[in-house]
């Protein structure tokens, strides 16, 4: 008999006939996740292949400190990480949420080597490493990684921009639905593992106002919510609910970065390309 835990919050999507993995066992050709990586063509992916290190990532793991210069920039294959930017004597606030999508290391990208903000894993997670040197020997190599990396920052930056219109122009539940569908779209199942909390800050505002906004949506028969986790149930009805600024920014990085990969990683990747990282 199913609990309501087991009704609301199943375990993550696999593919046919693949088998669970178990913890620091790396990936299966079947399980690539992250979009940035599935984007690259074969020759890249080929030739960078070898400088990435599958690495598990622990809840509340730092993947780079604040002012500090970055050692390694990760694709992340799981789990969800904050980008955090510090305000005097209030603590941090969360400026983004990054998954599957996602790549942090941005400014090695950019030619720096450190930026203002701290990223911290909200959940347990997994991503492939690279160091900062192999990057840029990368990037400096290989074109096309270059390319499809400061794509995504352009992406990042469109997403930004209209994230401060939207903080701005629409109500609270408008924000939250285009919250958690953009969540969502970087986890590879229908179950978003965070808080009430974690999306006040992610929202800027009090907890009992998501909790607030969150039970409208249950009562509306979107989402089910559990201790720590939410459950996407109509996921066409939350899309009604979010304002428009979620299409905008889904549509860039559609156009800029996920384009070149017909197959959506956040459920399943398949493919040549996935395959590669497996050898």
């Amino acid at each position: 008999m199913l609990t309501t835990s087991d009704k609301y919050f199943p375990s993550r999507d696999r593919p046919n006939g693949a088998k669970a993995r178990q913890p620091g066992q790396p990936p299966s050709p079947h399980s690539r996740r992250n979009r940035i990586l599935a984007g690259l063509p074969k020759d890249a992916l080929v030739s960078l292949a070898p400088y990435l290190e599958y690495v598990p990532l622990k809840r509340r793991q730092i993947l780079h400190e604040r002012n500090v210069p970055l050692a390694y920039a990760y694709f992340l294959e799981d789990g969800v990480a904050s980008l955090l930017a510090r305000v005097a004597a209030r603590g941090f606030y969360e400026v983004g949420l990054l998954g599957c999508s996602d790549f942090v290391g941005l400014p090695l990208v950019l030619g720096t080597e450190r930026t203002p903000h701290r990223c911290v894993m909200q959940t347990s997670g997994s991503a492939f490493r690279i160091s900062a040197d192999h990057l840029d020997r990368a990037l400096n190599e290989y074109p096309s990684v270059r390319t499809i990396l400061l794509a995504y920052a352009q992406a990042t930056m469109v997403e930004t921009a209209q994230l401060a219109v939207c903080n701005s122009s629409h109500n609270l539940k408008q924000r939250l639905a285009r919250c958690l569908l953009a969540i969502h779209d970087r986890l590879p199942g229908d179950e978003i593992p965070l808080t009430h909390q974690t999306l006040s800050r992610t929202l800027g505002v009090r907890r009992a106002g998501v909790t607030t906004a969150m039970g409208r949506l249950e009562e509306a028969g979107l989402l089910h919510r559990g201790r720590g986790h939410i459950m996407i149930a109509n996921k066409a009805g939350v899309e009604a609910e979010a304002c428009e600024c979620y299409r905008t920014i889904r549509s860039e990085h559609q156009r800029l970065v996920w384009s070149t990969n017909p197959v959506a990683p956040t459920r399943s990747v398949q493919g040549g390309a996935a395959m590669l990282l497996a050898s």
